[in-house]
C-alpha cells in the first residue's frame, strides 16, 4: 500500500468518526429539547389543572354558600307566622338566589277575588296600588291571576297560547309560580327575569312555592287557634278572659302618656224573661244581634267582649267616662230603631250600664272592672234601661 493511499485512507476515518460523534451529538440534543419540550408541556398542563381546580374549588364554595343560605332562607320562612313577613322572605331569598331584575309577591285576600302585592323588588312604588288582579274577571287577571287560579307555572309563551293579554303594561312578568297548599290557594311569585331559567333554578323556585304554602297554611291554622282562642263561641267577639289581657296592656299605655281609660259594663234588662218566653235558642239569636250592633257602634280603637251570660264589656281608650256614659246611651237609644220582632210581637230591648275610668277611678284592671260593676248595679237599681257613672260614696259622719 503506498503512503498516499494510507492518508487518504486516515483522512477518511476521521472525518467518519467525526461525522459519528457530530450525529451523536445531535440526536442527543434533539432527545434533550424533546425532553425539555415535554417537561414545559407538562408543566403547563398541571398549571391549568391547578387554576381549573382553583376555579371548581371557589365555584364549590359559592354553591355551597348560595345553598347555606337557601337553606337558612328556608328556616326562616317555615318559622314565620306572619304573611307579610313570609312574603318578604320569599323575595329576598329570590333576589340572593336567581339574581331577577324584579320580583313581587302577591297575596289574595280572605275570600280569594283579588291579589295584591305584599313583597317587591325593582317596581316602582307608584304601580303598587294598580297592580290588583280582579280574580273574577277574565280581563283583569294576567299571568299572575292565571297561575293562581289554576294552580299552574305560567310563563310569557303559555300565556301567549291562552289569548290573554296583561292588564297593567308597567308589569309584566316572565314566570309565575302559584303558591298553595293542597287544595288552599295563598298566592303567586312573579319575576321578570329575560334569561331563561334552568333546571337548578326552575326546582329552587318550585321548592319555595311549596314551603311558602306550607308556611302560609301554618299561618292560616295558627290565626284560627288563636281567634278561637280569643273569641266567644256564641257571638263571635273576644271572650273576657282575652279582654282582661288587652286591658292590661292599654291600661300600661294610659299610664305612659297619660291618657283616660274608661270601661263600661252592659247587661241586657229581663233578659231571663225573654228567655224564658221566648226561649234559649230565641235567647242566643238575642245575643248575637246585640254584639252585632256593639261592635258597628264601637269606634274601631274600642274592644268589646262578652263578659258572660247576658253581659257585655267594653274599653274606651283615651276617654273620660263622661263621654263613655255619653256613647253608651247613644247606643241604648239606638236599639229603639232595630227590629227585635219575634213573630207577630214586636219587642223592646234596653240594658243598663255602668262606667268607671283610670285615672278618675282606680288605677289597676281588677278594681277598674269592679267599679264598673258596682255603677251598673247602681243604674239596676234606679230602674233600668240606663247608664251611670261610678261614684264613689261618701261615708256620713
Amino acid at each position: 500500500m503506498n503512503t498516499g493511499l494510507f492518508v487518504q485512507l486516515i483522512v477518511a476515518v476521521f472525518f467518519l468518526g467525526v461525522l459519528i460523534i457530530l450525529i451523536v451529538a445531535l440526536s442527543k440534543t434533539k432527545k434533550k429539547t424533546r425532553v425539555l419540550n415535554s417537561v414545559e408541556i407538562l408543566a403547563d398542563e398541571l398549571d391549568r389543572h391547578k387554576k381549573e381546580n382553583l376555579h371548581l374549588r371557589e365555584e364549590l364554595r359559592r354553591i355551597a354558600s348560595v345553598d347555606n343560605l337557601f337553606f337558612a332562607s328556608m328556616i326562616r320562612l317555615t318559622s314565620r307566622l306572619n304573611p307579610e313577613e313570609i312574603a318578604k322572605e320569599i323575595k329576598d331569598l329570590l333576589i340572593n338566589c336567581l339574581d331577577p331584575k324584579g320580583t313581587a309577591v302577591f297575596l289574595a285576600d280572605q275570600r280569594n277575588k283579588r291579589l295584591t302585592v305584599v313583597a317587591h323588588q325593582g317596581l316602582n312604588d307608584n304601580w303598587l296600588p294598580k297592580l290588583v288582579y280582579e280574580l273574577d274577571n277574565k280581563n283583569r287577571m294576567g299571568k299572575v291571576g292565571v297561575s293562581f287560579n289554576e294552580k299552574h307555572t305560567i310563563t310569557r309563551h303559555e300565556f301567549a297560547i291562552l289569548g290573554l293579554s296583561e292588564p297593567f303594561p308597567v308589569f309584566e312578568p316572565d314566570v309565575c309560580y302559584p303558591i298553595f297548599f293542597q287544595k288552599k290557594r295563598f298566592g303567586v311569585i312573579a319575576i321578570i327575569r329575560k334569561k331563561d331559567l334552568d333546571e337548578r333554578e326552575k326546582n329552587l323556585l318550585g321548592v319555595v312555592a311549596s314551603i311558602a304554602g306550607v308556611a302560609l297554611n301554618n299561618t292560616r291554622s295558627f290565626a284560627d287557634i288563636t281567634s278561637t282562642a280569643h273569641t266567644d263561641p256564641l257571638t263571635k267577639i273576644y271572650n273576657i278572659g282575652y279582654f282582661k289581657e288587652l286591658m292590661i296592656s292599654e291600661l300600661e299605655r294610659s299610664k305612659r302618656f297619660q291618657h283616660h281609660l274608661s270601661v263600661s259594663i252592659i247587661d241586657l234588662d229581663k233578659f231571663k224573661e225573654y228567655n224564658d218566653t221566648y226561649g234559649h235558642q230565641a235567647g242566643d239569636h238575642l245575643l248575637i244581634q246585640l254584639a252585632r250592633i256593639f261592635e258597628k257602634h264601637f269606634a274601631e280603637t274600642d274592644t268589646v267582649a262578652r263578659y258572660g251570660g247576658d253581659e257585655f264589656i267594653v274599653m274606651c281608650p283615651e276617654i273620660k267616662k263622661q263621654e263613655a256614659a255619653r256613647i253608651i246611651g247613644n247606643l241604648l237609644h239606638d236599639l229603639e230603631m232595630y227590629d227585635f220582632t219575634r213573630g207577630t210581637e214586636e219587642i223592646k230591648v234596653t240594658f243598663s250600664a255602668g262606667v268607671s275610668s283610670y285615672p278618675d277611678d282606680a288605677t289597676s284592671t281588677v278594681e277598674l272592672i269592679r267599679l264598673a260593676d258596682a255603677a251598673l248595679y247602681e243604674a239596676k237599681g234606679a230602674g233600668r234601661n240606663t247608664v251611670k257613672v261610678y261614684r264613689p260614696k261618701i261615708e256620713k259622719i
